[in-house]
């Protein structure tokens, strides 16, 4: 699991991420103040596009996925809520997550199993 740095206090934001086997993903995020809440605006992953996803707290919010892409996205939060505020990755209020491959089949096992 590795931890998304940098992501600010902006309303709008553009990151590409390294994976572990070296390909890339591109996420724009967004806060939107009328919904008291983070989106992934846009998440690209080769011909996988994702569109408009709010951001919640989960060990893997791509979960649904998990057939199409080799990867996850975690949040957690340490303010016990969602990120609903706009300074809440920038403070540390909150934080995301990628997630490998075997995390990701980790968690399918551990909610298969449950």
């Amino acid at each position: 699991m590795n931890k998304i740095q940098q992501i600010t206090a902006d309303t709008l934001q553009t990151q590409k991420l390294i994976l572990n086997d070296g390909t890339t993903v591109q996420i724009t995020l967004c806060f939107k103040p009328m919904q008291y809440g983070w989106f992934l605006q846009e998440l690209v992953y080769g011909n996988f596009v994702l569109q408009g996803t709010r951001i919640f707290v989960s060990p893997n919010m791509l979960h649904q996925f998990k057939n199409q892409i080799p990867f996850g996205i975690a949040c957690f939060s340490t303010a016990s809520r969602e990120p609903s505020l706009q300074e809440d990755f920038s403070s540390g209020a909150a934080n995301l997550y990628v997630l490998t491959k075997d995390e990701v089949a980790a968690y399918s096992e551990y909610l298969s199993n449950g």
